[in-house]
């Protein structure tokens, strides 16, 4: 017996492996389906509080989804329309920033300059003269931007699309749960577990976007002060990013790091940006995140890297961006579910614990 129940447990993890390969492989080839699939749904997820106070203000469902959407409409529009004249400005400008930067740390890269170019006659030398190159003139950044501006409204269209659907649709499917529920005992597990996790996901997608948009008003009001033109794009690029853990926050960094540098003559000022954003992440992700969203869902920075990665090299930048509450709501369900129970244990930061 004890031979059956090892072979058995062998074969459910194979077949584990298996679907996770599977599974992983469908992400990849139907990423234009699923990558907007995913995102409505967390955003329904993040908005179905809203829908439920339009309800108990006696409106309808359908038609309380349907202010929401309108208002998501009108939040992304003021805000495209505000902030696409300074990006533009700084995507225009961003060659000559460059150069800007790389003038002033000449001095810094010169013996690496020196030994490269040292390398380089060296393996001239040893080549035969080589055929004269014809280099293909390459589209400017600017250009790319608005040649992929009509995809990414057609995308956007669709998340909108399917918020209005998952908003409106309400608890219908966890009602189909209940009717192919054998009897009644089970019917009321399985509503427990799906509101819980359905509660408990939302409650974090909020108290997430919360949290990021306080970082994204801080770092705003810190780079007027300092003077930074455009202040309120640096402050909507650092709560963008912040979705993604550790990714983020660092990308935001080099990004001011880069602003710095461009725009102030002063070296000290040039990295008192990034000095100042470095602080204002260091608070939030060691003190106000924990706080406000509690130890239980800490998880392992290994997994966490990890996870990351592997929604980058999926989706892009959409999978960076979700990886992080793809990653928490996957750790709720894992701890709502006795069989999966054993995946959070192993997705836990032992940090926090070992402080518990």
């Amino acid at each position: 017996m004890s031979n059956i129940a090892t072979q058995v447990r062998v074969l459910t993890r194979s077949v584990l492996v298996i679907l996770a390969i599977l599974c992983t492989s469908a992400c990849y080839l139907a990423q234009d389906v699923l990558a907007p699939l995913v995102l409505g749904l967390l955003l329904a997820l993040l908005l179905s509080p809203l829908v439920t106070l339009f309800q108990h203000a006696r409106i309808p469902r359908a038609l309380g989804s349907l202010a929401v959407v309108l208002l998501i409409v009108v939040g992304i529009t003021g805000a495209i329309s505000g902030l696409m004249r300074p990006a533009q400005e700084w995507v225009t400008n961003a060659p000559t920033a460059l150069q800007s930067i790389e003038q002033r740390l000449r001095h810094l890269r010169a013996p690496f300059t020196q030994a490269r170019e040292a390398t380089r006659k060296l393996e001239d030398m040893a080549q035969p003269p080589a055929a004269k190159v014809v280099v293909a003139v390459q589209p400017s950044m600017l250009d790319d931007i608005v040649a992929g501006t009509p995809h990414a409204l057609g995308k956007i269209a669709v998340v909108l699309l399917l918020v209005y659907f998952f908003l409106s649709s309400g608890d219908s499917f966890l009602r189909r749960l209940v009717e192919i529920s054998p009897d009644m005992r089970e019917k009321k597990v399985v509503v427990g577990i799906a509101r819980g996790i359905q509660q408990e996901m939302s409650r974090y997608l909020i108290m997430v976007s919360l949290i990021n948009l306080g970082l994204a008003v801080a770092t705003a009001i810190a780079m007027a002060l300092l003077g930074v033109p455009n202040a309120l794009l640096w402050g909507a690029l650092a709560g963008v990013l912040n979705f993604a853990p550790y990714v983020g926050p660092t990308l935001t960094i080099i990004t001011l790091t880069l602003v710095g540098l461009a725009t102030f003559p002063s070296l000290g000022h040039a990295l008192a940006l990034p000095g100042v954003f470095f602080l204002m992440a260091l608070v939030e992700g060691q003190m106000i995140t924990p706080f406000v969203i509690g130890r239980r869902l800490a998880i392992n920075p290994v997994i966490v890297f990890i996870w990351l990665l592997m929604w980058g090299s999926l989706w892009g930048i959409i999978g960076v961006l979700l990886a992080g509450p793809l990653l928490a709501c996957f750790r709720i369900l894992c701890q709502h579910l006795p069989s999966l129970q054993p995946v959070s244990v192993l997705m836990g930061d032992t940090r926090t614990e070992s402080v518990e």
